[in-house]
This record gives structure tokens, C-alpha cells and sequence, in this order.
């Protein structure tokens, strides 16, 4: 294993700190403009998927069967993305509308 030696010349290690911490900041403000937290996926019931559509459980059903709402295995439980529920009340309204 080789080292490698580096010299600085005419810089205090304070400067040189306060230079890193400088850049570090400037770095972490750009990363700051473009990043987005991930939101965490809520996973509801069909109960709870058929009371926010304001259907009845039969239709859930249906519709998951028709692959108007994708339904997920978890374990034993089928749960529904409250995202992609809501993604289904949107655009149902943007259809009739039409």
C-alpha cells in the first residue's frame, strides 16, 4: 500500500476547515433544491377503500377483478394503495367530465 503525501502552503488548518465546511454547505444546499422525501405508501382495507370511493365492498370486488383497482398480497390480507385510490378518484372525475 502506497501513500500518498499531499502539502498545502500558506494555509492555516482553520482556513482550511472553514474551506471545507464552506464547500460541504454549498453542496448540501444544491442537493437541498432538488431533493423530495419519499412519503411512506399507506395501505388501506377494502373496507376502508370501499367507504373513501363511497361503493359498496361487492364493487371492489368487481373492480378488482376487472383491474379498474389494483389489489396487494400481503400475507393472508388483500390492501389496496391508498395513493393509487385516490389516483382512481381523480381521473374518474376528469373522465366524466369529458
Amino acid at each position: 500500500m502506497s501513500k500518498t503525501i499531499t502539502q498545502l502552503i500558506n494555509i492555516s488548518p482553520e482556513e482550511l476547515r472553514r474551506e471545507i465546511r464552506n464547500d460541504f454547505r454549498e453542496e448540501l444546499q444544491e442537493l437541498a433544491k432538488t431533493f423530495t422525501p419519499k412519503e411512506p405508501t399507506v395501505w388501506i382495507t377494502r373496507q376502508e377503500a370501499a367507504e373513501l370511493i363511497g361503493v359498496s365492498l361487492v364493487t371492489i370486488h368487481n373492480w378488482t377483478k376487472e383491474g379498474v383497482i389494483n389489489a396487494h398480497k400481503i400475507g393472508t390480507r388483500i390492501r389496496f394503495k391508498r395513493s393509487e385510490i385516490e389516483d382512481i378518484l381523480l381521473n374518474s372525475n376528469k373522465r366524466a367530465s369529458k
